[in-house]
């Protein structure tokens, strides 16, 4: 600063207010933050910096104890959310509730006006500003709807009805703990006032068996729709390969991999000589491949012991095949029977040379 003030003292330090950080800046979304880690974490300042890594231990614990002082027992989340719907709410109701103060409503126009508007109010399900449990039979009030309990609370003692109780002195720890670890229902699961009331004027079998009627027609429903959803299963898949187009031809590779090599002996470890099975479990080839490939890696892969272990497994096989000949074995046709006569060499011999002599008594006759 001095250096970009040409080391004028005065200056520099009328410009360093402007460069200065704000000490202890918290905003909306620090405060929601810290909220959070403070409900999971509790007094751990180390987990909580990792939710706020942009605050030190320091400026934690400096914020936490200016925060305690003012913190309600209502969250700022919920805070937040229940003046959203006061504000909606009380939009609704401007008309009712514009000139009227909190002594008038103590007496007759609180309850005329929660009468006119009990019939609207039955059609949608709304939240009671103070304990927050939803009922579908909201009082408005300057505070905001209420449910019955707190609107009669409210309406005899002029406060808001607690909703939890006083800890006692040897209990506070604990009862802070338990405020702490509060929980919540689950998804899906909602506290409704009228249900409670319910539950607590008249007895609660009633609604208990509608909840197991409903929940038996709920299974049912699904044990249908299982049962449906196999006999369309078992349709569909009678049948279906007839319908699917064969595309062996398309897939039919002159090629060898390392996969169809290993599957080639194992087949013939299984199927012996058997070409035709073999080509149809590896897919890609036909009974000319396989063939080809018994008498290509006949020795490399040692083919005629795998035979002979599939014999050994499932008995002598006849070779109704017709002989190849391999590793220059002769035929049948060629080799000497008993009574036939070998095939004369020498008269082979004898016919290639008289061409021979023709040939040459041409070429002198014409030269």
């Amino acid at each position: 600063m001095l250096f970009w003030h040409k080391h004028d003292l005065e200056k520099a330090i009328l410009d360093l207010a402007n460069f200065t950080p704000f000490p202890d800046e918290w905003t909306v979304e620090d405060k929601v933050l810290f909220e959070q880690a403070f409900q999971f974490h509790g007094k751990s300042f180390h987990r909580i910096r990792q939710m706020l890594p942009d605050k030190s231990i320091h400026t934690l614990v400096k914020y936490y104890y200016s925060w305690k002082k003012t913190r309600s027992r209502i969250s700022l989340l919920d805070r937040q959310a229940r003046k959203i719907a006061g504000r909606a709410n009380n939009g609704e109701e401007a008309a009712a509730t514009a000139g009227s103060d909190v002594g008038s409503e103590l007496g007759s126009n609180t309850d005329s006006d929660s009468d006119e508007k009990k019939d609207g109010s039955e059609s949608k399900i709304t939240l009671c500003v103070n304990c927050g449990v939803s009922c579908t039979q909201s009082h408005s009030t300057s505070k905001g709807s209420m449910c019955g309990t707190c609107f009669t609370h409210w309406r005899r003692t002029g406060s808001l009805r607690p909703t939890v109780g006083p800890a006692k002195p040897r209990d506070r720890h604990t009862h802070s703990i338990m405020l702490r670890n509060k929980r919540k229902p689950p998804r899906g699961m909602y506290i409704n006032h009228d249900d409670l009331v319910a539950m607590a004027s008249g007895p609660g079998e009633q609604m208990l068996k509608a909840m197991d009627r409903e929940i038996v027609s709920l299974k049912r429903q699904v044990q249908n729709n299982k049962q449906t959803l196999s006999a369309l299963k078992i349709k569909t898949n009678e049948g279906i390969d007839q319908l699917r187009p064969s595309d062996a031809h398309s897939r039919i590779n002159a090629r060898w991999t390392n996969d169809e090599l290993l599957l080639a002996v194992q087949g013939m470890r299984k199927f012996g000589k058997d070409f035709r099975a073999i080509a149809e479990v590896i897919g890609t080839k036909t009974e000319a491949h396989m063939r080809s490939f018994f008498v290509n890696y006949r020795r490399r892969y040692n083919l005629d012991t795998v035979l002979i272990e599939h014999e050994a497994e499932h008995g002598p096989v006849a070779d109704q095949e017709e002989k190849m000949e391999v590793d220059g074995v002769p035929m049948e046709s060629e080799v000497p029977t008993p009574g036939s006569s070998a095939p004369s060499t020498p008269t082979k011999i004898s016919t290639s040379a008289s061409a021979f002599t023709i040939n040459n008594n041409k070429t002198a006759a014409a030269i």
